[in-house]
């Protein structure tokens, strides 16, 4: 379902050397800190472990929801050296969503396309780097975005 890119250690600076794309598993991916999803309807989270944010993002009142199917797109990336052991991504993303009326997803329900950006905090954990913090920042929504995520909505 989702897959991240690491990268070792090395003695060349970080921004001189392309990552090698390698799979983990989320029980190695330990390192969130800092979740801020409060422009979707979640509260901003200071000290998150990684399994209450997968469980926060595959419930089933978010993307885990069977009649929701997602696409998020990186667009522009830059990356700013913080010190050898952090760094911030900074990512636009387009991300199309639909929502089905029924399981078997033939009729669309509603779309809702969203056009932002998200910061993304990275740490470098016993030689490996790791996502240590979020924060979309939604510049416009098209379409019926609001008509996605209902059960997260109606908590809200």
């Amino acid at each position: 379902m989702f897959s991240l890119f690491t990268r070792k250690a090395s003695s060349v600076p970080a921004e001189s050397v392309q990552a090698t794309p390698k799979k983990i598993s989320f029980e190695d991916y330990l390192a969130i800190t800092e979740v801020d999803y409060s422009i979707v309807g979640h509260s901003r989270i200071e000290d998150m472990p990684m399994s209450e944010f997968v469980a926060m993002m595959s419930s089933h009142k978010f993307l885990g929801d069977p009649l929701v199917r997602t696409q998020h797109l990186l667009g522009a990336s830059k990356y700013e050296r913080v010190s050898d052991t952090e760094v911030i991504g900074h990512h636009q993303i387009r991300a199309a969503h639909q929502r089905y009326t029924g399981p078997d997803r033939l009729t669309v329900e509603n779309r809702g396309h969203g056009h932002s950006f998200i910061k993304h905090w990275y740490r470098k954990v016993d030689g490996v780097w790791k996502l240590s913090g979020l924060c979309p920042q939604v510049y416009w929504n098209e379409h019926n975005f609001e008509k996605i995520f209902v059960e997260l909505k109606a908590e809200h």
